[in-house]
């Protein structure tokens, strides 16, 4: 028979807070699918895409190709109106 103060500490320790994301020790390896995704993230893998993510990676067109002028086509953009006080900065530093 269990006294009335061991029932007491029992009962206790079954409604304590667990932190979030923390098992208690009685639930370790009962969600071994969360637990393997854990451990890969603490090695540092990758986790795995949500389903959002991989719809948005199946219609995503990738990065843009880049597009020249030509030589003859091209012409010097004026500096920015910021960009301007480092260039005579420089040419009074001279």
């Amino acid at each position: 028979m269990t006294s009335h103060a061991e029932e007491e500490e029992s009962t206790e320790k079954d409604t304590r807070q667990v932190p979030l994301g923390e098992l208690r020790p009685d639930d370790r390896g009962q969600d071994e699918v969360r637990e393997d995704l854990e451990e890969s993230i603490g090695r540092g893998e990758p986790r795995p895409l949500t389903r959002e993510e991989r719809e948005a990676a199946a219609h995503d067109p990738g990065p843009a190709k880049t597009v020249y002028a030509p030589a003859s086509e091209r012409v010097a953009k004026p500096p920015l109106a910021e960009d301007e006080k480092f260039i005579k900065q420089k040419k009074d530093e001279s």
